[in-house]
């Protein structure tokens, strides 16, 4: 697990990102060799980050979950099927960011409009 950030501590769209989906660096790399190089295998996209296969797996389960990333699945001419996978585009994600900035926002604000009731100098938070 990530650890939390301080609000002090976001200073850029990554820290962004990190902090509203609770994504690790190695994940954020995911995403972005996904929005490289995808559609991609799971497994042709930890050979581009020379990484393992199980390893860029879970990132990209995460990323799933999150909404950042999407499935397609495919089919094989002699049976079966694949996974392909591609980053969601850079509007689609800036909407995201944006929504959970908001809903963050919204949160704080409830949060502070009980603060009169909730606090008091005798009995601390």
């Amino acid at each position: 697990m990530p650890p939390q950030r301080s609000i002090a501590t976001i200073s850029s769209c990554k820290d962004i990102v990190q902090c509203a989906f609770s994504l690790n660096d190695f994940e954020v790399e995911v995403f972005r060799s996904a929005a490289r190089y995808g559609p991609v295998r799971a497994d042709d996209l930890a050979d581009r980050m020379g990484r393992e296969r199980s390893t860029v797996y879970r990132a990209l389960q995460k990323l799933l979950s999150c909404g950042m990333c999407l499935r397609e699945t495919r089919s094989l001419e002699k049976g079966g099927y694949y996974h392909v996978y591609s980053a969601i585009d850079r509007d689609a994600l800036r909407a995201k960011m944006e929504q959970c900035v908001n809903e963050w926002s919204r949160r704080m604000s409830e949060a502070l409009s009980h603060f009169d009731e909730q606090y008091s100098v005798n009995d601390g938070l």
